[in-house]
């Protein structure tokens, strides 16, 4: 068994997954011809056409951002299993996942509630503005109530996927509940070779929901560090390893909405979006273990940085750019040209989300990690 290391490269990758839906928020905003396709929808028919037609629209992968973070999850899971055979790292895994994630969820929920009882949510008006209302404009339309802020961060999002408060919330629940499946696998078959035949009969059972991608990042972990020689041998062909790559990355780009897109690359497919992301996440994260160049790339100190927050800088995103950034486009529309204000805005949206973000994994997650491991070592 090797000794598990430290995969700043796959911390990289989770950082490009955070830019894919950061981006796909701003064109649901601003840009939502980028992702419905829609003629009727686009402010620059030639270049947003272009950008939701063609491979480019894996800048603005938000739905294949979502299945890289649940295949890094899986292969997580069982990275220190296959490892070391260590079964610890499997049964205290509940308990670290829930203290670890509900404390930022928490506070951003709570600031949700602060920031919707003072009318700071502007994203309806400014949808109306820029055409993109049904995309965007019908989020945090009600009268909120903290009670049930709370309830949504602490059991809700959990349990049901609750995310009335704050949209990306919904991934919580495949987070939780995925990781714990993968666990119990590996807990119950992981010393067997009977794993792969519930690894099959699992993957048919999960096929048409987001389980299906924390199983495939742990089967990738599995073939890279269970010493298969076969295997090997196609690891150890890197034309194969960058085809592979490039097609997870091909996958990934496919049209969000699955309509509207004859007459381009993708025509041939049938529509079934979330199953390509998902596969296409897996191969993604196989090639990335087998292929030097990228993994260079992706394991820089400015991505390296940015991971420490990226939980934080997925949980604000969505509220900061319904506040911070709708309402500085709102100021802005009559004052200068559409694509300067919207530039502006994405900018000082990112950067505020960033910050935020840096102050949650600081004050927040740390200590909520720290509880985790804490609780953990008393339970067991």
């Amino acid at each position: 068994m090797k000794q598990p290391e430290k995969l700043d490269y796959i911390d990289g990758l989770k950082v490009l997954a955070c830019l894919m839906i950061f981006n796909f928020h701003f064109i649901n905003a601003f840009y939502c011809g980028i992702y419905s396709l829609n003629p009727a929808d686009f402010h620059a028919p030639a270049v947003e056409y272009v950008l939701g037609s063609t491979p480019l629209n894996i800048l603005m992968g938000g739905k294949f951002g979502v299945r890289i973070f649940m295949t890094v999850s899986g292969f997580f899971v069982g990275y220190r299993f296959f490892t070391t055979g260590d079964m610890k790292s499997l049964t205290n895994g509940a308990v670290k996942k829930y203290f670890r994630l509900v404390f930022p969820i928490l506070l951003s929920n709570i600031a949700v509630f602060f920031l919707m009882k003072t009318g700071c949510y502007r994203n309806a008006q400014s949808s109306a503005l820029s055409g993109c209302s049904v995309f965007f404009g019908n989020y945090n339309q009600f009268e909120p109530d903290l009670p049930m802020a709370v309830k949504e961060a602490v059991i809700g999002c959990f349990v049901t996927g609750a995310n009335q408060y704050n949209g990306p919330l919904w991934f919580i629940y495949y987070e939780f509940f995925g990781t714990l499946l993968v666990a119990a696998i590996l807990a119950l078959f992981g010393k067997y070779r009977s794993r792969y035949v519930v690894y099959a009969v699992t993957a048919l059972l999960t096929i048409r929901n987001d389980f299906l991608p924390f199983l495939l990042g742990c089967v990738v972990c599995d073939l890279t560090y269970s010493g298969y020689g076969w295997l090997k041998k196609l690891t150890d062909k890197k034309w194969l390893m960058w085809l592979v790559l490039l097609g997870g990355a091909f996958l990934g780009s496919f049209p969000p909405i699955g309509e509207h897109y004859e007459g381009t690359i993708y025509q041939m497919f049938p529509p079934k979006v979330l199953l390509f992301y998902i596969i296409g996440a897996s191969m993604v994260l196989f090639a990335l273990l087998h292929l030097q160049a990228p993994r260079r790339l992706l394991s820089n100190k400015a991505f390296l940085w940015f991971n420490r927050s990226s939980y934080g800088f997925y949980l604000l995103h969505f509220p900061v750019m319904c506040t911070v950034g709708c309402g500085l486009f709102v100021v802005l529309y009559d004052k200068m040209n559409y694509y300067a204000a919207t530039l502006i805005v994405y900018i000082v949206s990112f950067a505020v989300t960033t910050f935020f973000a840096w102050l949650v994994a600081k004050f927040v997650e740390k200590p909520g990690v720290k509880l985790a491991g804490q609780v953990a070592a008393k339970l067991s």
